[in-house]
């Protein structure tokens, strides 16, 4: 593959390219564009459902409380057979 002699061509191709070519707006800075996003109905709740989880705390204290309680008045108390059954259906 010679590229020497093809390259003379691809400049030429290119020079009559642009002599072709449409002129461009040389003072675009004139010219204002806006970015504008519009969300449906749909986006705009998932939105507020997704900022409100995020306000909620990873630990929910009323239940910790509830348990904590239970636990240490002795009145939480969970069968055996509840527990092998869940541990069954986990695939343990």
């Amino acid at each position: 593959m010679i590229i020497n002699n093809n390259l003379q061509a691809i400049a030429g191709a290119y020079q009559l390219n642009q002599k072709n070519s449409p002129k461009r707006m040389q003072n675009q800075s004139s010219l204002s564009f806006k970015d504008e996003v519009q969300l449906s109905k749909s986006a705009e709740s998932f939105r507020s459902v997704m900022k409100k989880m995020q306000n909620i705390g990873e630990v929910r204290e009323d239940k910790v409380a509830f348990y904590t309680n239970a636990i240490e008045s002795g009145n939480y108390n969970v069968s055996a057979a509840n527990i092998a059954s869940k541990m069954l259906t986990a695939g343990f």
